[in-house]
């Protein structure tokens, strides 16, 4: 991503608008987002997350149930 905006930076020096650079830079993330779930077989799988509210993950937190365990 910030190869991208570098890259761009380089080739419009006069151009400063966010929205343009950034555009450049969030095509680069899309990009490497695919090719990584490709890369690790989990492309096609979003329908299988499911949503857990914020209030719900903030309980489980203070609760302690998602402490990192070690094995």
């Amino acid at each position: 991503m910030t190869g991208a905006i570098r890259q761009f930076f380089t080739q419009h020096p006069e151009e400063f608008d966010p929205r343009a650079f950034l555009k450049v830079a969030t095509a680069a993330a899309k990009g490497i987002c695919e090719a990584r779930f490709k890369s690790f077989g989990c492309a096609g799988q979003a329908s299988k997350i499911k949503v857990i509210p914020l209030e719900k993950m903030a309980t489980r937190y203070a609760k302690g149930e998602l402490k990192a365990v070690i094995q």
